[in-house]
């Protein structure tokens, strides 16, 4: 009789804990196949994206903007900033060589010149001052919008992976150009005799070294575009392009079957001879400084982000735990002296520190800042010779030889190579 209401008292106590171990089992089994579900999704989550490189590899510039137009993910804006940037390199190419751009000089070396030879039989346009200040132009307009792409890309990781050895510019007429990796090659001086394809993961990084890029070239377009170089193509028109209008005085009376070589050294040296260029753009170098400037800020945030790196996935910018295309290594001691680097040439830009002249003596150099702020005319003989400078010359603080044989120490011999891969 007793033991009943003892039994029936806990038998409340009893279910309840049958349904806690139920539910126990329930949340287990949700958790396994949560776990199971993600174990599933994370080689998906962390596979690199290939869809760029389809686009290059074929040449699709063109698709592949519109297909990344509306990017919502870091990755996406990373791959349409490299489709806007080639983009405007290739429409850049093409131009000059629709304006007969010599075969000479596309084919000297230059990079992203050589998107193909001109179509034979077909006649290249007349060449004008305007209509090659108007492909700068464009060329300007194409970097400026890449650059405001990448400006909306985070700190989130991704992977966009591109094989540079075949990936490819394409022209109007679907034919395919230079590899990627010789175009970048002769810049970054990667070595493109291996028979293995050059593959790169770009990630957060690397989006930001596109950035400093983009900056810089801006920057030297608008130190081009400052000044007026009419004088110049009055002497060397014909040199640089197959149907020059207006075409140098000399040229109308020039016998092009003999001493052509010579003839063409004699003209570029009366073109130097006639760099005394206006200012057409007063603020042009005001510009310049600016887009350098801003290329030293991507430049530290690029290598912040690559030491904080653990992964070594076929890297683009290596840390020193790291490896880079074939195989290249670079050491922390050249980071930090590459740190030291960009706070000296911002120093220069900003006027803290004078640059050195061969013949101004010493505690004395040229005033960057003043000189923007007021630009001379570019003119190269008194530029040698110290004149044009003669007004923004001030004591102070001089960023002499001594100084930068200290700063380049790191890097040995390899100093310009390292400056151009990591901007």
């Amino acid at each position: 009789m007793l033991a009943l209401p003892i039994i029936s008292k806990r038998a409340p106590d009893e279910a309840l804990s049958a349904s806690f171990v139920i539910s126990q089992k329930h949340s287990m089994k949700s958790l396994l196949k949560l776990a199971m579900a993600l174990a599933l999704l994370t080689p998906i989550l962390s596979a690199q994206d290939t869809r760029l490189d389809a686009y290059l590899t074929s040449g699709k510039l063109q698709d592949g903007i519109a297909a990344f137009s509306k990017a919502s993910s870091d990755g996406d804006r990373f791959s349409l900033a490299v489709l806007q940037s080639l983009q405007g390199l290739q429409q850049f190419a093409e131009g000059a060589d629709n304006l007969g751009l010599k075969s000479t000089l596309a084919n000297s070396g230059l990079p992203f010149f050589r998107v193909l030879p001109h179509p034979s039989g077909v006649k290249a346009e007349t060449a004008t001052p305007e209509k090659v200040r108007a492909l700068f132009q464009n060329l300007r307009e194409a970097l400026t919008k890449a650059n405001g792409t990448l400006s909306k890309v985070g700190e989130s990781e991704f992977k966009v992976q591109v094989n540079l050895s075949q990936a490819h510019l394409e022209n109007k007429d679907g034919v395919p150009g230079m590899p990627l990796v010789d175009s970048l090659g002769k810049i970054l001086n990667l070595q493109t005799a291996s028979e293995k394809d050059l593959v790169i993961n770009f990630d957060s990084a690397d989006a930001m070294w596109l950035k400093g890029y983009t900056h810089v070239l801006l920057g030297l377009l608008d130190v081009f575009m400052a000044y007026d170089w009419r004088p110049v193509w009055n002497q060397s028109a014909h040199v640089l392009f197959t149907s020059p209008s207006p075409l140098p005085a000399i040229a109308k009376y020039t016998v092009t079957s003999q001493g052509g070589q010579f003839s063409e050294w004699a003209d570029l040296i009366a073109a130097i001879h006639e760099m005394r260029l206006e200012v057409c753009d007063p603020d042009g170098l005001k510009k310049a400084v600016t887009e350098f400037r801003s290329a030293i800020v991507c430049s530290r945030i690029c290598w912040k982000r690559v030491l904080a790196e653990t992964d070594d996935d076929h890297e683009w910018l290596p840390s020193p735990q790291q490896t880079g295309p074939r195989g290249s290594k670079i050491t922390q001691e050249q980071i930090d002296g590459w740190m030291v680097v960009l706070n000296e040439v911002d120093a220069i830009l900003t006027g803290k520190k004078l640059l050195p002249h061969w013949r101004i003596i010493n505690g004395m150099g040229i005033n960057v800042a003043k000189l923007v702020q007021s630009p001379p005319k570019l003119d190269l003989v008194l530029m040698i010779q110290g004149s044009t400078f003669a007004p923004y010359i001030e004591g102070g603080d001089v960023s002499d030889q001594t100084k930068w044989r200290t700063l380049i120490a790191p890097f040995g011999p390899g100093f310009t190579g390292f400056a151009l891969w990591s901007n």
